[in-house]
């Protein structure tokens, strides 16, 4: 809910053109933090689980794998984000890009720190720093500080979130003696990495996509209607989640079952908002983000179809991955694949409704490939508890 209100008070405050560059930085943020993450966080979390507690030259290892790595993508966040707005002011973008380096800090730190598990420190960070981006980086926008007030915002409380709880995580890792085995890190984090980089390109690179090929105008009318996407997908994530606990100790043969059920329930919780937002769109448009963004009414419309297969997807997501991991990297690498295809040959003719149709493609697909994915696993494994 702050995250929200802060995208709405942006979005109000800014021009069409500078909340498109805001929603381009974001996109970017999001993959470039997944891709520099390099499966790292899980390697960690993986340690303090094997060891029972967080150890300081792991911890150290991974965060300075993670800073050397971040530096490079911020870099390149630049780059992109320069190639797809044509703003040729470098401030905002280094501004923004000092967010990718707070979470080579924060998402090892605070993913280690869950491990023990204690949660204390992520809801309060979590809490904490939306709060005061909604509070001073909102006083700030309001006084007209435009989108650097934005980037400004945004970069800096991440970034002294992830010093802080990496100091305050440090100092209550155990220091061991020199010589201690540590995890192979590049090795340990190559399947992690898939996992991470191809979900965080996938939900992302459309709105990235709108910019470079139609502009920043279009790139901020789709950013707005992603929005109510996102927040009707909340619960079938939610979903997901709660079907891998079931799971855990049961007979690996009975996923499927569970799969049909909890994808059935996520389509119809993502049913009445879909109608709701649908029928209301326009307005909801209006009322949230401003006049001018009454025109992504039909954007809206076609996102809300793609959370009907999207809410199937997403809600047995979990399951097939640790059912059968090789068929789920398979699937979800072809849903991205077609996933950009799609964009590309729809978002040059279409802008931001070409980007929603290739959402409603992608999305039938994933939903497809994960049930046939966990159905022939689940086949197998029946064949062989009968044989």
């Amino acid at each position: 809910m702050l995250s929200a209100a802060w995208v709405i008070l942006v979005a109000r405050r800014l021009s069409l053109d500078q909340f498109g560059e805001f929603s381009v930085a974001l996109a970017l943020i999001i993959i470039l933090t997944s891709l520099s993450d390099f499966g790292l966080q899980f390697v960690l979390a993986r340690d303090v689980v094997d060891t029972g507690r967080i150890r300081r030259d792991v911890l150290d290892a991974v965060i300075v794998r993670r800073l050397a790595i971040a530096a490079g993508f911020a870099l390149l966040m630049v780059v992109l984000y320069l190639i797809a707005t044509h703003d040729r002011n470098l401030v905002v973008p280094l501004v923004f890009s000092l967010s990718i380096v707070g979470a080579a800090l924060y998402n090892p730190t605070i993913t280690g720190y869950r491990a023990t598990g204690n949660i204390s420190l992520e809801v309060i960070s979590e809490i904490g720093s939306r709060t005061v981006v909604l509070v001073a980086g909102g006083l700030w926008v309001l006084a007209g500080g435009g989108l650097i007030a934005v980037a400004v915002a945004y970069s800096a409380v991440g970034l002294a979130v992830g010093v802080i709880d990496f100091i305050y995580v440090r100092g209550k890792s155990v220091a061991e003696p020199a010589g201690r085995p540590r995890p192979s890190l590049l090795r340990a984090a190559t399947p992690f990495a898939l996992a991470s980089t191809v979900g965080a390109v996938y939900t992302r690179i459309d709105n990235y996509l709108v910019a470079l090929l139609r502009g920043s105008s279009a790139a901020g009318i789709y950013g707005a209607s992603y929005r109510f996407q996102d927040m009707n997908l909340l619960l079938p994530a939610a979903l997901g989640q709660l079907a891998l606990s079931e799971a855990t100790g049961n007979d690996p043969s009975t996923r499927l079952s569970t799969g049909k059920r909890v994808a059935a329930q996520s389509v119809l919780l993502a049913l009445g908002p879909v109608l709701v937002f649908s029928v209301f769109a326009q307005p909801l448009l209006t009322f949230l983000f401003g006049a001018q963004y009454a025109v992504a009414a039909p954007i809206v419309i076609v996102l809300m179809i793609s959370t009907l297969p999207g809410a199937a997807a997403i809600a047995i997501q979990g399951l097939t991955a640790v059912t059968d991991p090789r068929r789920f990297a398979t699937a979800t690498a072809g849903g991205l694949v077609l996933n950009v295809v799609a964009n590309l040959i729809l978002i040059p003719p279409f802008a931001g409704l070409g980007a929603a149709w290739a959402n409603v493609v992608s999305q039938i697909f994933l939903a497809g490939a994960y049930y046939w994915a966990l159905w022939r696993k689940t086949g197998e494994l029946n064949a062989s508890a009968g044989a």
